[in-house]
């Protein structure tokens, strides 16, 4: 039976912030205290709220009122409006100026505050800009409540309306519901829930603007497989099935939006070459840009450079073999060098020789990588500091589109030098943003495994550049002495050159333990992430013990392992509190992973007090504290940063018991333990598995079934990432 009721929240007690469900306690005008749950987003205590539902009595917790729906009630009379003010509900008013609100504007105190939010501005110590927070807190009250529950059924969480409202504005509401396709240019919106909208609007399934921007949405998904463009009849054919429409009405679509400039053709190998202009800028501005540093003189002298390598190895004591002593000389006259290699051939010890080589002669050098955890590894390899790439860019993180880099043309990088590791990682907008900020004169030396995977984002940067011929490069084959004792560098080489791996060998560091099926392989995995690796090697479960998964969503992949890791690792206890995440539940002592790069967050050294900013894609902590109440955490990171985080700042970490390949890379861990199982052909890859072997420096455990193994080494496709960059490099180098 359907009831309402009515009253003042007095406290939050828990808010999902994805799904907006919240369960909190109501004072009634009875002046009775009640709990009431439901999906209720952006409640704050003090407000007046009228709620919708059902009285239900818990099993555990007992009578509570159960919302279908709500609405805030909105203050009308003056001591009502004073008695919202001073709630807290509003950033920036407290009772003090909440008195002082009222007092000046009375009864018309939300209006002004809505509307004309500068007259605030009146009252002393309130400044406009100050008036302006005011106005955008009160309107992310309001406006965002209904705008949140008029998204919710069509799947947007309230995180996403947020982002909705910060692009749309105070009337955002009537903006969708005249056009629902201006979702699609918010990004984790996009077409299908616009589509959804529209629907069961009404609207003309056959209309030029749902047409288009089914096309654009087609070609945002193809690029999602990582190519940089998509082929005619691959576009044309998935555009076609996605808005359920015939092959005519998609090709009509596809070709106003390349006469509006909105997608970009050209021809490439006979096929027609279909882009979203910001990779095909991406990839012209790149070609050219290496194009020109290849075709400028090769400057210094190699003889004077060899004799400065020949003095660093007389004072370092470290002897160059002939091939990295000419991968030196090379990197160090030319303007644009690769070095590539596997593991144990030796990169890093060139990489530090050409940075002495550079300093010698009084140049400055800049070291990057593209993740927080490649980065730091490199200043540790290196003695020098490495910053993301993104850090020397000094991206700027706005809010949608004002994100940019600051370095660019016109304010470029200051080094003289700019050394990248980890190219493979490297995808095409990022290797643009980073080429066109060299300034004049300026050398551009980078280093990577062309046999890893290629980078998530777009595009085969490191693999078409070599495949061009046209960029200067040194491939090390060489294995040396220290490495060759190691099977893990043995058998990755193995692996990528097709052949089998050497297993079980006494006292060695690759291992293979045969098991059947999912239930053995988890429980094992379990077994020897519990137990067994810590009592034979001495290895700490947390921060030495890496399980990488080469998927996601299947019986052994990430998240399963995560949920019976956390279970045997960090399992639940009155002890430990926790807070739910989307699909987590997070918990005191959980390993946890960045996964995406936050530059602004804070954080402190608990052993020196020394500040700092910055927690980047990769790092991984361990949570030591959780407050339901204050509704943040407390994460431990590289085991003395430690940081803050607000619970709407959730989505930016995940478990990481366990972590896919990709979010592998860069990383390197004492232990790596792999399942391995049958899964799709795009996973069985040869590459897959010498990138997630490599991972390793002291032991690999493979647990499964060898045919699968033997079957990833023998899956040596060629990569079928659609890209223009070696082309583009092939016509524009001669």
């Amino acid at each position: 039976m359907t009831e309402e009721t009515t009253g003042i929240v007095s406290e939050i007690k828990f808010t999902n912030e994805d799904n907006g469900y919240t369960v909190c306690e109501v004072t009634g005008t009875d002046g009775d205290d009640f709990t009431a749950v439901g999906n209720m987003p952006g409640l704050s205590p003090g407000e007046n709220v009228h709620l919708i539902g059902e009285w239900v009595v818990h099993s555990s917790y007992g009578p509570q009122f159960r919302v279908d729906s709500y609405e805030t009630i909105v203050p009308q009379t003056e001591v009502q409006i004073l008695m919202y003010l001073s709630a807290g509900i509003v950033k920036g008013i407290g009772p003090s100026t909440a008195k002082k609100i009222v007092d000046k504007f009375g009864a018309k105190s939300l209006d002004v505050l809505r509307d004309e939010p500068l007259l605030l501005a009146s009252i002393k110590g309130i400044s406009d800009a100050k008036a302006m927070q005011m106005n955008e807190s009160f309107l992310s009250k309001t406006v965002m409540q209904s705008l949140v529950m008029f998204l919710q059924p069509y799947g947007v969480t309230p995180a996403f309306a947020v982002k909705v409202f910060k692009a749309l504005g105070s009337n955002a509401t009537a903006r969708i519901k005249e056009n629902p396709y201006i979702l699609c240019e918010i990004e984790g919106i996009g077409f299908k829930t616009a589509d959804k909208i529209a629907s069961k609007m009404g609207f003309n399934p056959f209309d030029d603007t749902r047409l288009e921007q089914g096309v654009l949405y087609t070609m945002r998904e193809l690029i999602l497989t990582g190519s940089t463009y998509s082929d005619y009849e691959t576009a044309v054919s998935y555009a076609s099935r996605i808005l359920s429409c015939d092959r005519a009405s998609a090709e009509s679509a596809l070709m106003r939006l390349v006469s509006s400039g909105k997608i970009t053709r050209e021809y490439i190998n006979d096929e027609t070459a279909l882009y979203l202009p910001a990779y095909y800028n991406a990839e012209l501005g790149t070609a050219r840009k290496l194009a020109s540093l290849c075709t400028v003189p090769a400057r210094g002298n190699s003889e004077k450079t060899e004799q400065i390598i020949d003095s660093i190895e007389k004072t370092s004591n470290v002897i160059l073999s002939s091939e990295q002593k000419k991968a030196c000389i090379s990197a160090c006259t030319n303007n644009v060098f690769i070095i590539t290699g596997g593991p144990g051939t030796g990169k890093t010890t060139i990489i530090k020789t050409i940075i002495s080589v550079m300093e010698h002669e009084g140049k400055t050098v800049a070291l990057c990588a593209p993740t927080g955890r490649a980065a730091k590894r490199m200043t540790q390899t290196c003695g020098l500091e490495a910053k993301t790439i993104h850090r020397l860019l000094e991206f700027n993180f706005a809010e949608g589109e004002n994100q940019s880099f600051t370095r660019c043309e016109t304010f470029p990088i200051d080094e003289d030098v700019v050394i990248v590791d980890e190219m493979s990682m490297v995808d095409t907008l990022l290797m643009y943003a980073l080429i066109r900020a060299l300034k004049p004169g300026a050398q551009l030396i980078m280093s990577g495994d062309a046999d890893q995977l290629p980078s998530v984002g777009a595009g085969n940067i490191l693999r078409d550049m070599i495949d061009s011929g046209k960029i200067p490069i040194m491939r090390l084959n060489e294995i040396y002495r220290q490495a060759s004792e190691s099977m893990i560098i043995v058998n990755a080489h193995k692996i990528n050159s097709g052949e089998k791996p050497i297993l079980n060998l006494k006292n060695k560091d690759f291992f293979f333990i045969d098991k059947p099926d999912t239930d053995s392989i988890l429980s094992t995995i379990s077994d020897l992430c519990f137990k067994r690796l810590p009592k034979a090697y001495g290895y700490n479960p947390m921060s030495d013990i890496q399980v990488i998964s080469p998927s996601r969503k299947t019986s052994l992949g990430v998240s399963e392992l995560n949920r019976v890791l956390q279970e045997k690792l960090n399992p639940k206890s009155p002890q430990k509190d926790e807070r739910e995440s989307g699909n987590v539940t997070y918990r005191t002592g959980d390993k946890v992973m960045q996964i995406k790069n936050n530059y602004s967050i804070t954080w402190q050294d608990i052993k020196t007090g020394k500040n700092g900013e910055g927690i980047f894609n990769g790092d991984i902590g361990i949570i030591k504290e959780i407050n339901n109440k204050e509704r943040f955490m407390t994460i431990i990171f590289d085991e003395d940063k430690q940081a803050k985080y607000e619970f709407s700042q959730l989505e930016e970490i995940d478990l990481a018991y366990s972590v896919t390949v990709h979010k592998s890379q860069g990383n390197e861990f004492p232990a790596v333990i792999m399942p391995m199982y049958p899964s799709s052909s795009m996973l069985m890859s040869r590459n897959l598995l010498y990138t997630a072997l490599t991972r390793a420096k002291e032991l690999v455990v493979l647990i499964g079934q060898r045919d699968v193994m033997y079957k990833m080494i023998q899956n040596n496709r060629e990569n079928d990432r659609k890209c223009g960059l070696c082309k583009k490099l092939k016509d524009l180098i001669y």
